[in-house]
């Protein structure tokens, strides 16, 4: 079972027809003053339009929550290559 752990969370999601789940990395005003970064799981639909995110403020606790609610869904490492020549950078 393909899981997004500490390590590959920046290039890993799940996908299930019209809907992306992922975490990426914020902060609030509160955060900053805090010198602290935010983790956000953040589902896209039509990979454009949020229809829900949840906030964390540990890498660990956002990896366990969205394996948790989406590893049901296709797991998508956007770091292999799906068409193009070997040497080609835009693919």
């Amino acid at each position: 079972m393909n899981m997004i752990t500490n390590e590959n969370w920046t290039y890993c999601r799940f996908k299930s027809e019209n809907f992306l789940a992922f975490i990426s990395f914020g902060a609030d005003p509160e955060s900053i003053k805090e010198d602290r970064l935010d983790y956000y799981v953040t589902v896209l639909e039509n990979e454009d339009i949020e229809t829900f995110q949840e906030k964390f403020s540990s890498l660990s606790k956002a990896c366990l929550y969205i394996n948790k609610n989406y590893s049901g869904w296709e797991f998508e490492d956007q770091t292999v290559k799906k068409s193009g020549c070997s040497t080609c950078a835009a693919h």
